[in-house]
């Protein structure tokens, strides 16, 4: 299963996908465990599936913003990245142009 928000991607990672994905299993976590909880006698099995449930959103949720955090991270590291390798081959040629001009006036 690929990643799609966390490809090391040279664009910025997507949040609209990952944001719904994570507000679907949020809600099928709440409906399970309201559907659960109004069918337990029970109050205190009531009181433990509120609590799986709540537990279980707050899981999800988590789970989703790691994801989305990480996927900021790597970009962020990969564009420092890419910013360095530019500036080195800049530099590089740079100095190149100056051996090579002061080549030439050695030549004179």
């Amino acid at each position: 299963m690929t990643r799609p928000m966390a490809d090391g991607g040279a664009s910025r990672p997507d949040w609209k996908l990952p944001a719904l994905r994570c507000g679907l299993e949020i809600t099928l976590v709440a409906l399970i465990t309201v559907y659960l909880w109004a069918n337990v006698a029970s109050q205190l099995l009531s009181g433990i599936v509120a609590v799986l449930g709540i537990v279980g959103s707050v899981g999800v949720l988590f789970y989703y913003v790691h994801r989305q955090a990480f996927a900021w991270v790597k970009y962020a590291s990969d564009q420092t990245r890419r910013r360095q390798q530019r500036k080195k081959r800049q530099r590089k040629r740079r100095e190149q142009q100056l051996q090579a001009q002061q080549s030439r006036q050695s030549e004179d």
